[in-house]
């Protein structure tokens, strides 16, 4: 193959990655208006600051795991002595600027997330289903319950964890129980 059909060749490939790495819908006027009104939604619907509250709810979680991701690999342990000792503030503030730091981020990465939730509402939802839900939300109506939101997630939230607390207290009574034939006789 001579290097003219080798250029021709190559341009098509890269031709035609580049096309596969445009959403389909940026050919379609149609769709770019759904998708448009898809990203209205998450706007109205107040979208990063539901992420925030769900982050923000995880990030604790997640400081915990990486303090004990770094005690299990090889010289860990001494790794955890050095920042309790060394770090102004010991293994808990290690542990606190982990998570700003995962929280920025995060943060930064909320266009990508927004865009991808936009591309599944078009793919999920009905093009006149998702104007009339942008219509929805830019009223009064939408408006009212995009400020409530928050409040009742924070609720939600709370309601969540005091029932899983329940639930959790619940199932680990029943697995001692039913473990406690393999036990014999605990005192």
């Amino acid at each position: 193959m001579n290097m003219s059909a080798l250029a021709k060749r190559s341009a098509v490939g890269l031709i035609c990655v580049a096309a596969a790495s445009v959403p389909a819908y940026a050919n379609d006027a149609a769709t770019a208006s759904e998708i448009e009104n898809a990203r209205a939604i998450l706007v109205a619907n107040n979208t990063e600051q539901t992420l925030d509250y769900m982050f923000t709810q995880l990030v604790p979680v997640m400081e915990s795991g990486f303090i004990g991701q770094i005690s299990q690999v090889k010289g860990g342990a001494n790794l955890i002595e050095e920042i309790e000792t060394k770090y102004p503030g010991g293994q808990a503030a290690f542990a606190k600027r982990f998570g700003e730091l995962l929280m920025a981020r995060l943060r930064a990465e909320y266009p990508k997330i927004i865009e991808r939730a936009a591309e599944q509402y078009v793919v999920e939802i009905k093009a006149d289903d998702l104007t009339a839900i942008r219509v929805f939300m830019e009223s009064s109506a939408g408006k009212s319950m995009s400020a409530a939101q928050p409040k009742i997630q924070e609720k939600l939230g709370l309601i969540g964890q005091e029932i899983g607390k329940e639930a959790g207290e619940s199932a680990a009574m029943q697995l001692i129980g039913e473990a406690s034939k393999y036990f014999g006789n605990r005192k």
